[in-house]
């Protein structure tokens, strides 16, 4: 018998809460167990979830309040070490403001049970905006995606095709990526997966919405750096970008990729451009423009080092 677990983080969701967990609950697939981390909410999203898994006598269903103000990358993170102990076979994240298809789960599934070599299954949304000031994310279109399902581009940069609430995880491989997220690497849980399953062709997604995604402005995901940011902004997404290779590399290492030697040409010019940037190096940062321009995703990316060179 297939088993499966919830991951959902909270944060001051007392708006939209209840709604996701009621989609979660009345799941066609019910989950085996529920984990969930407030991240200090100061609103009433613990007391809501608390009545929600009291009424519903939901004895599978736990959660966790954190001692300090993690932020949601790491609130992620320590939810997936939650699961590590448990014996599923399919972990599923949540966001606290969307809601699920009451199929989504089990389609899920079901593909990820006829496919063994998706590690990384993730789904097409609904988008619907509910505030004035909400933005709509861009969706990556796949070239295939009149078919059931699209593999991920094979690619070796730190991205993400769709919401990480849609994703499902096989368990092994969750066993073998999670360990290596040590809690200095601060990055995002979904980019994660989606670019590890990718560059080792084991990513996938599901060209079918999986449920409704409310974008009203407040969303902790979308924020995305522009040239108006500080400094420190710039650095603290380098490091970021550089804690993805820091992981991929050990993840190529530890299955003998061929690729490897290439992951570690990656890892060291993240190591140097942010080297460069935190110690505001000028001839260092030069240089990699200068020498090292593959190395950049784009050219944005790469005209970023030029514009925050010069930024306090």
């Amino acid at each position: 018998m297939v088993k499966t677990a919830v991951l959902m983080a909270t944060y001051n969701g007392e708006k939209f809460v209840k709604e996701q967990l009621e989609s979660i609950k009345n799941q066609e697939l019910k989950p085996d167990y529920v984990f969930i981390r407030d991240d200090q909410s100061t609103d009433s999203t613990v007391e809501i979830v608390k009545s929600f898994i009291e009424e519903n006598s939901l004895s599978n269903w736990i959660i966790e309040k954190n001692k300090k103000n993690l932020g949601w990358r790491l609130n992620f993170r320590a939810l997936l070490f939650d699961v590590l102990n448990y014996e599923v076979d399919y972990v599923f994240f949540s966001d606290q403001d969307d809601t699920w298809y009451l199929d989504k789960n089990r389609k899920q599934v079901d593909i990820m049970e006829n496919n063994k070599e998706i590690d990384v299954l993730s789904a097409d949304i609904d988008i619907i905006k509910i505030s004035e000031e909400a933005t709509v994310p861009n969706q990556y279109k796949f070239k295939d995606d009149s078919q059931k399902i699209s593999q991920y581009p094979n690619n070796i940069n730190y991205v993400n095709y769709r919401q990480g609430w849609t994703f499902c995880i096989r368990k092994s491989f969750l066993d073998q990526i999670t360990p290596k997220w040590t809690e200095d690497r601060i990055l995002s849980h979904d980019n994660l997966f989606a670019g590890i399953s990718g560059f080792l062709g084991t990513g996938y997604n599901l060209n079918e919405a999986v449920g409704v995604h409310k974008r009203h402005g407040g969303n902790a995901s979308g924020n995305l750096l522009n040239l108006k940011q500080p400094y420190s902004r710039h650095v603290s997404e380098l490091l970021i970008v550089l804690s993805y290779y820091q992981i991929l590399y050990d993840v190529a290492q530890e299955r003998n990729s061929d690729k490897s030697g290439l992951v570690k040409n990656y890892l060291n010019f993240y190591l140097q451009r942010y080297n460069n940037a935190k110690d505001r190096r000028f001839s260092g940062t030069i240089r990699q423009l200068l020498f090292s321009r593959k190395y950049y995703v784009d050219f944005s990316n790469w005209a970023r080092d030029i514009v925050f060179l010069f930024k306090k």
